[in-house]
C-alpha cells in the first residue's frame, strides 16, 4: 500500500448538510479489537475512533482524530492482515462514508488509546513510525481531555516501543541510516509495560510485580553492562 493522501481526500466530497460522500469506491479499516475495547461501536449506526484508514485501491490515507467519528451505513468485511483482524467498511460512489463532521468527545478515549497503542503496543499497521508523535494531537480539542500530550512525549513513547522485527530486543532507531529503515516490514512495536522487552536492568525485570516475566527476560536477555541500580547493590 502506498501512503496518498492527496489522492484519497480527492475522492471525498463534502455536501452542504456536513455529510461525506465518496465518488469512488474506498473502504475504511480498522482493527476488530478496536470493538472489544471500545474504540469502536458497530451496529446500525457505527462509531470509530478516529484512527483508521481510508483505502482508494492501493492508495491510502490516515485519519488521525480523537473521537469517535459516525460512520455510514457499509458492506462490512473482516479480513486478517497478518495475524490481526481488521474491519473493512466498504463503500461505493455516491455512498455517504462520513455521517456528520461533529466528533463525539469522550474523553475515556485517551486513555484507552494510550493503553492500546502505547502501553500494549498495539499499533495498527496503517500507523507509522512519524505518526506516533503526533496520534494524540487533537486530544484537548476533540476527546474532552483535559491532559495535554505534547509531541516530543509521544516521540520519546515511539523511540523506546519500536524495535527490529529480526530482533525486538534492539531498538529500531540504533543503526537506522535513513527513513528507509523506519518502514512498516522492518518495525515491531512492544509493549512499554512489559518486562520482557522494557525493562532495562536485571534488577529491575526481577523486582517488579511480574516476577516470572522478569526472571525469563533476565536470563533470555541478559544486559550487558550494570545499571545504576545494579551497580548500587553490588557495591
Amino acid at each position: 500500500m502506498k501512503r496518498s493522501p492527496e489522492k484519497v481526500l480527492a475522492a471525498l466530497k463534502e455536501l452542504p448538510n456536513g455529510r461525506v460522500v465518496t465518488t469512488k469506491k474506498l473502504t475504511i479499516t480498522f482493527p476488530v479489537r478496536f470493538r472489544d475495547i471500545h474504540l469502536a461501536v458497530i451496529g446500525k449506526v457505527s462509531f470509530v475512533y478516529g484512527l483508521f484508514a481510508i483505502l482508494i485501491d492501493d492508495d491510502y490515507a490516515l485519519c488521525n482524530i480523537n473521537g469517535y467519528v459516525e460512520l455510514g451505513e457499509a458492506s462490512i468485511k473482516i479480513e486478517k492482515v497478518g495475524e490481526i483482524d481488521y474491519y473493512k467498511f466498504i463503500y461505493e460512489p455516491g455512498d455517504m462514508v462520513i455521517v456528520t463532521k461533529d466528533i463525539v468527545a469522550r474523553s475515556n478515549l485517551i486513555f484507552t488509546a494510550i493503553d492500546e497503542f502505547v502501553f500494549k503496543g498495539k499499533v495498527p499497521w496503517y500507523v507509522s513510525y512519524e505518526d506516533m508523535g503526533t496520534i494524540f494531537r487533537t486530544a484537548q480539542t476533540f476527546a474532552g481531555s483535559r491532559a495535554r500530550i505534547i509531541p516530543s512525549m509521544m516521540e520519546f513513547f515511539a523511540a523506546y516501543i519500536a524495535r527490529k522485527n529480526a530482533n525486538r530486543v534492539e531498538y529500531i532507531r540504533e543503526g537506522a541510516k535513513s527513513r528507509a529503515d523506519f518502514t512498516r516490514d522492518k518495525i515491531a512495536w512492544v509493549p512499554l509495560r512489559s518486562v520482557f522487552y522494557s525493562a532495562p536492568g536485571t534488577v529491575n525485570k526481577i523486582s517488579g510485580a511480574y516476577f516470572n516475566d522478569g526472571i525469563v527476560s533476565a536470563l533470555v536477555n541478559p544486559n550487558e553492562k550494570a545499571g545504576q541500580v545494579e551497580s548500587v547493590l553490588r557495591a
